[in-house]
């Protein structure tokens, strides 16, 4: 009750301040129709030009989020930051535009597109209460999956959707394969155990045999558990000959059901590029439809 009153208010003051302080001023008359257009179709020249500066903008945020991890320096820390917030600020009126032009803003907010945006600004602002989470901002990264609609890259979905294919069909095999591995490191991990209690400070229990066992069984190799005694140091050379045969056999079953999917698929290419151009345009929700009527339909 307390936010039905209130909300109406909370939405006045966000949209003056959107567009009476932080919208360019050429951009502040414009209707709902054309902020559609401009940041929902990609199609057209100025929508295109939105998103490719938008791919451009969440990279360079990326970047100063990476360099922020580095500099030390006080006063870059600063300029960084406020470089940061500079890019959060104007994602979060990127934000307020889409569900401002919208007849029924619900929509894109459970859209596809509309969690990821929404997910890749939260962070900026939970860090304010929790510092920690200020690295979570590269869940930005998310947004550049626009790029696949904005560029018309139907055919790289369609490949990335064969290889899933692969993988599902390959699901069975590969667990049956890492339960295998799984009993295998156990053993092993035991057995070194076994091998090694009394005379190796680092290998002191089951489950420290066992992180060893899987760190060589997977030819990881770390460093920091070793057998030192001649018989535990030889189950080692038998462990990492066998790694390499672990890492083969996922890889074939994997390659086997890429290629049978391959096959399986060829004849469908076609169609599919169709399939997958209106599959983006569902997962993008939003259509001219959708537009919000204005008070007034002039730009002022």
């Amino acid at each position: 009750m307390f936010w039905a009153k209130l909300q109406p208010k909370v939405y006045k003051i966000i949209h003056y301040i959107v567009f009476s302080l932080l919208l360019p001023k050429r951009f502040r008359g414009a209707t709902k129709r054309q902020i559609y257009t401009v940041i929902f179709q990609a199609d057209t020249p100025a929508g295109k030009r939105f998103d490719v500066w938008l791919l451009v903008a969440i990279l360079a945020n990326t970047l100063l989020l990476m360099v922020d991890s580095i500099i030390t320096n006080p006063v870059m820390r600063i300029i960084v930051s406020l470089l940061e917030w500079g890019f959060t600020i104007a994602f979060t009126v990127e934000y307020y535009l889409r569900l401002y032009c919208l007849k029924k803003p619900r929509k894109y907010v459970f859209s596809f597109y509309g969690i990821i945006d929404l997910v890749s600004i939260l962070p900026a602002y939970l860090s304010l209460l929790f510092p920690a989470t200020h690295s979570l901002m590269v869940l930005r990264l998310l947004r550049m999956l626009r790029i696949f609609r904005i560029f018309h890259m139907q055919r790289f979905l369609y490949e990335g959707h064969r290889l899933m294919n692969a993988l599902r069909n390959s699901f069975a095999k590969i667990l049956i394969f890492m339960l295998f591995v799984y009993i295998m490191a156990v053993i092993l991990g035991t057995i070194i155990f076994m091998v090694e209690d009394g005379y190796n400070d680092k290998i002191t229990s089951i489950p420290r045999g066992i992180y060893w066992a899987v760190v060589t069984l997977t030819t990881v190799g770390y460093g920091d558990v070793t057998p030192v005694t001649p018989v535990g140091q030889f189950i080692a050379i038998v462990i990492m000959i066998l790694g390499y045969s672990i890492i083969a056999v996922p890889t074939g079953i994997v390659a086997g059901e890429t290629m049978a999917e391959h096959r399986r698929s060829k004849e469908e290419e076609a169609e599919n590029d169709l399939h997958w151009a209106s599959w983006l345009e569902q997962l993008h929700s939003i259509n001219e439809d959708d537009v919000g009527e204005d008070e007034s339909n002039s730009i002022h």
